[in-house]
């Protein structure tokens, strides 16, 4: 495809320069007032890491001890190396700086649009930008995303201006030049992007600027050339693709759906806006190739993060694609520039009022859980402590690193606390468990998460401590719970109905006594468990006090639930070497959360399943319904 590039798409249109200012200022004005609004929300997991990740005491101990270890250009994680140094580590203070840059991110995507498709395009998108929920979010955090996003529209606003301007100028090109290599230093999918633009460049560039342009280009390499050994190492390590899973077939449609909200009102309100460009539709000079460009800049880091995260190693999550999300809204708005000025200022104001209304109150923006909790989960665990004793509580937490739990810790007041265990990650993680559960004194047993942690630590827990006194979950995402070892009137999981309760296990002592070989199933519970007070949003619990001698690895509780055919619909069970010690009696429990009430209708089987025919006798097998906590 040929390119013309001597003519830039005039920025003029029916919306009169004082009406583009004004629109300017609200737009930026009210994005600016919804970034720094409820700043001082509890750090996240991230945060927490890239701040942990600044106290030292050398820039070079930052280097090898905080940027090397992390996976990402070193340009954020030093700025908040300075800034916390400067300024202190509090919510509000840490984020500011993120949140104006945020904003900022909102001016340049008008100035950029407004150059590429007209005065009413670039308005529409900063629009966009300034209230979608995307945008927000990730500039309300302390990490390279809302930043990077600033300073890729206006890296790309600046090379703009560089090949198309009529004269080249230097000042241009050194303003090309900085905000390239900021990219590259921020995060290495806005690198991505800046290569991306760089090498398209070359192929739209006029001859009188071509020194200037590779000068500039030559210039950000040079910039970045300290960190080439650091990128270099980076790229020899597995990165998130150690926890973080491969994007599915239908990944880029979510990605879309996200951007805007997974909002029916925000798809309604594109659809107005398209009905709107058709009756005034109009091709400006220039325009169709600035589409082309947004669609490759839209679609190549995208595809390029997708197939890599496939086939490669995933990386691929909503945050790391915010740098070049601005160029969908762009590329759907880009056929405005005619909409007349009369007509514009009110769908400017539509755009506005219900695009804020749908992120903050539809959303419900400043007070939905975003990411995990560590400030309210601290508060929790230090007033149960303060309120049943410390020495009276053992505490276990799931934590990537216990500075994270303890930054909070020691904010709230007299809270000097230690966990017996910080972290859960799989097998010799569980046995640990069981072994502060099977050996500790105390009256109550507190375990928090803040982060996935595995299933069976619950009813770990359980087991021993059937009664759960406090507890707080935000949305799922991290949990404090407080249990103890007697049930009563205390309890918050009060059982609302005994569905099954078995204790006749003779035969299973006679096929001891006879000396035959222990059966692979035992005797269960088969039926519908509908009834007895068990409705939707109850728990069931299933739970088996059994004594095994020698082997305690392959036995284990099951439940199951069956369709009408006999297909197996759900299947989950507890191992019995988690919760049992040879040669005692102990109790086995199991969780089951319903994936729906419709489960209720469905067959039930509980029963224990012995593969290896190793020694189990059992005295009782029960099935209960909790109400939810």
């Amino acid at each position: 495809m040929k390119f013309r590039t001597d003519i830039i798409p005039p920025s003029g249109s029916p919306l009169s320069q004082r009406e583009y200012i004004r629109w300017t200022l609200i737009i930026v004005g009210i994005g600016v007032i919804i970034r720094v609004l409820h700043l001082n929300f509890s750090f996240s997991n991230d945060e927490l890491s890239a701040l942990g990740r600044t106290r030292f005491d050398s820039f070079s101990d930052l280097i090898s001890k905080g940027v090397m270890v992390d996976g990402h250009p070193g340009g954020v994680q030093a700025l908040m190396y300075f800034w916390v140094k400067l300024f202190g580590m509090s919510e509000w203070v840490v984020r500011l700086p993120f949140a104006l840059a945020g904003a900022a991110g909102i001016w340049f995507t008008i100035r950029l649009f407004a150059l590429w498709f007209g005065r009413n395009a670039g308005l529409l998108t900063g629009a966009f930008v300034s209230f979608l929920y995307f945008p927000l979010i990730f500039s309300q955090i302390a990490r390279p995303y809302g930043i990077g996003l600033s300073l890729s529209m206006a890296m790309i606003y600046f090379w703009t201006r560089l090949l198309n301007d009529e004269k080249p100028r230097k000042d241009i090109a050194v303003a090309y030049t900085l905000f390239t290599a900021a990219c590259m230093y921020n995060h290495y999918f806005s690198f991505l992007l800046a290569l991306i633009v760089g090498l398209t460049g070359l192929f739209i560039l006029r001859r009188d600027r071509m020194w200037l342009y590779l000068g500039a280009g030559a210039g950000a390499s040079l910039l970045f050339s300290p960190h080439i050994y650091i990128t270099l190492f980076h790229l020899g390590v597995g990165g998130v693709g150690q926890w973080l899973g491969k994007p599915g077939l239908d990944w880029p449609l979510l990605h879309i759906a996200y951007i805007f909200n997974n909002s029916l009102i925000i798809a309604g309100l594109l659809l107005i806006i398209s009905i709107v460009q058709v009756l005034w539709f109009r091709i400006l000079p220039g325009s169709n190739r600035y589409r082309f460009l947004a669609a490759m800049f839209f679609m190549l880091p995208l595809l390029i993060g997708y197939f890599y995260s496939r086939m490669v190693n995933p990386v691929l999550q909503d945050s790391v694609l915010i740098f070049s999300f601005p160029f969908l809204p762009a590329l759907i708005f880009s056929f405005s520039g005619k909409i007349p000025a009369k007509f514009m200022n009110i769908l400017l104001g539509m755009v506005m009022i219900t695009g804020l209304a749908d992120t903050v109150i539809g959303k419900d923006y400043y007070h939905r859980q975003h990411f995990g909790e560590f400030r309210g989960i601290a508060e929790a665990i230090c007033k149960w402590n303060n309120d049943f004793g410390k020495e009276n509580i053992t505490r276990a937490i799931g934590v990537n690193n216990p500075w994270y739990i303890h930054y909070y810790l020691e904010r709230t007041g007299d809270c000097d606390l230690t966990f017996e265990q910080y972290n859960s990650r799989g097998e010799a993680d569980l046995d640990t468990l069981k072994t502060i559960l099977d050996t500790c004194s105390t009256h109550y047993f507190l375990y928090a998460f803040t982060k996935p942690v595995p299933a069976e630590i619950r009813d770990m827990v359980l087991a021993r401590f059937p009664c759960i006194v406090k507890d707080r979950n935000f949305s799922g995402m991290t949990a404090a719970t407080l249990f103890a070892r007697q049930e009563g009137t205390e309890c918050l999981n009060r059982q609302s109905g005994v569905l099954f309760l078995k204790n006749d296990f003779d035969t299973i002592a006679a096929a001891e006594e006879s000396g035959t070989e222990y059966p692979e199933f035992y005797p269960g519970y088969e039926g519908i468990p509908a009834g007895a007070d068990c409705k939707p949003g109850s728990r069931l619990r299933a739970s088996a006090i059994v004594h095994l001698s020698g082997e305690l690895k392959g036995t284990l509780l099951v439940a199951s639930f069956h369709d009408a055919s006999g297909e197996t619909a759900y299947w989950k069970a507890s191992r019995a070497e988690l919760f049992a010690r040879s040669g005692e009696w102990s109790t086995i429990s199991l969780g089951i959360d319903l994936p729906s009430g419709d489960f209720l209708l469905k067959t039930l089987k509980i029963y224990i399943w012995n593969p290896g025919h190793n020694k189990v006798k059992i005295k009782e097998l029960k099935l209960t319904c909790e109400n939810p906590v």
